[in-house]
C-alpha cells in the first residue's frame, strides 16, 4: 500500500468532508421514502475511487452526523457496522469478480449496478439481524417485516449507481469502470 495514500492529506480531508456533506443533504432530503436514498451508491462507488479507508471514513462521518438531524440511538451503531460489512463485502469481493469477468463497458456497468442493488438487500439483512438481537426477537421476523424496505432500498441503489458513477468518477485519477 501507498504511503503517501494513507497519509490524511488537507486534499483527502476535504474530500471526505465535502463527500461526507453531500451524504448528509442527500439522506435528509430523501428521509420522507423510506430506504430511497442514494447514499449506498456513492459509498460503493467511493469504495473504487478513492479505497475502502475513505469510502468506511465517509459512511461513518455521514451515519453520524445526520442521526442528529434524523434521531440519534444504538441504531445507528447498527447502520455503521452493516454499511461496513456492505463496503468491505463490495470490495474485495464483488466488485473485484466484475473486473475478472470480460464484459464490455457497458454490460460491466449493468452488472456493477445489479451487485450494487443487491448490496441493498446484504445490507438489510445485516441491519434486521442487529435489530433482532437488540430486541431480543425472531430472526425471521424482522427480515420479513423488512423485507419490503430492503426492496426499496436494493432497487433505489440499482437505480442512483449508473447514474453517479459518471458523476464521481471525474474525481479520479485513474480509469475506473
Amino acid at each position: 500500500m501507498n504511503i503517501k495514500r494513507t497519509q490524511l492529506t488537507l486534499q483527502r480531508i476535504s474530500r471526505i468532508a465535502i463527500l461526507s456533506a453531500l451524504c448528509v443533504v442527500f439522506r435528509y432530503a430523501f428521509a420522507t421514502l423510506p430506504n430511497i436514498q442514494p447514499i449506498t451508491a456513492i459509498f460503493l462507488i467511493v469504495s473504487i475511487i478513492f479505497g475502502i479507508g475513505d469510502s468506511l471514513l465517509i459512511m461513518a462521518v455521514t451515519m453520524l452526523v445526520s442521526s442528529f438531524l434524523l434521531g440519534f440511538g444504538p441504531w445507528v451503531f447498527f447502520q455503521i457496522l452493516s454499511f461496513a460489512v456492505v463496503l468491505c463485502l463490495w470490495r474485495f469481493l464483488l466488485y473485484p469478480l466484475t473486473k475478472i469477468l470480460k464484459f464490455d463497458k457497458i454490460k460491466t456497468v449493468t452488472l456493477q449496478a445489479f451487485l450494487a442493488g443487491m448490496m441493498g438487500i446484504i445490507y438489510g439483512l445485516v441491519i434486521d439481524s442487529c435489530y433482532a438481537f437488540l430486541y431480543n426477537m425472531p430472526w425471521w421476523s424482522y427480515v420479513l417485516a423488512g423485507a419490503s424496505f430492503n426492496l426499496a432500498h436494493a432497487l433505489s441503489t440499482l437505480l442512483f449507481y449508473p447514474l453517479l458513477l459518471p458523476i464521481l468518477r471525474r474525481f479520479s485519477d485513474e480509469k475506473v469502470v
